[in-house]
C-alpha cells in the first residue's frame, strides 16, 4: 500500500509540475505575440498619421528594407525594388485623408527571435498584403523586411 502512495504521489507531483510548466510556456507565446503583433499595428498607426515615432518604433531602421514588385521605366519589365526602411519611413509625413484598414491574418513567431506577420492592408485607392519579418533585438521587436503586393482597385 505504501508503494501505491508513493507512486501516486509522484504522479500527482509530476501532473502539477507539467501544468506549471504549460503555464508559463504559455504566458511567455502570448508576451511574444502580443509584442509582435503590437509592432505591426504600430507600423500601420504610425504610416496612417504620419508618425515618424511610431515607425522608429516598428522599423528596424538600421538594418531594415523594403522590397517591392515595381515596373522598370526605359523596359517596361518586372523588378524588384528595394528601399531601406530608414527612406520608407520618410514617404509617410503626414496623417492620411482616407480610412485605412489593416488586419492581421498570421503570426508565426520562431524561438522568440524572428517573427513573420502576414497583414492585410486596404485603403481606398490601393489594396496591400505585407509579409514583415521581424527579429528581437535588444528585448524589441523591429521589422527588419517588408515585402509586399498592391493591388490598384
Amino acid at each position: 500500500m505504501t508503494l501505491i502512495k508513493n507512486v501516486l504521489s509522484i504522479l500527482t507531483s509530476v501532473f502539477f509540475l507539467s501544468l506549471s510548466t504549460t503555464a508559463n510556456a504559455q504566458a511567455l507565446i502570448n508576451k511574444e505575440y502580443k509584442a509582435v503583433v503590437d509592432t505591426a499595428y504600430n507600423y500601420f498607426t504610425g504610416a496612417a498619421n504620419g508618425d515618424q515615432a511610431l515607425l522608429s518604433k516598428s522599423f528596424d531602421l538600421e538594418f531594415g528594407h523594403v522590397k517591392m514588385i515595381s515596373i522598370d521605366k526605359e523596359t517596361q519589365k518586372e523588378t524588384i525594388r528595394t528601399v531601406p526602411l530608414k527612406e520608407f519611413s520618410g514617404f509617410f509625413n503626414k496623417v492620411t485623408q482616407d480610412k485605412w484598414q489593416a488586419k492581421i491574418l498570421s503570426v508565426d513567431i520562431v524561438d522568440d527571435k524572428m517573427a513573420m506577420v502576414k497583414l492585410d492592408f486596404d485603403t481606398p485607392k490601393t489594396h496591400y498584403i505585407d509579409y514583415l519579418v521581424m527579429y528581437k533585438r535588444n528585448n524589441d521587436w523591429r521589422i527588419v523586411n517588408k515585402t509586399f503586393i498592391s493591388k490598384k482597385k
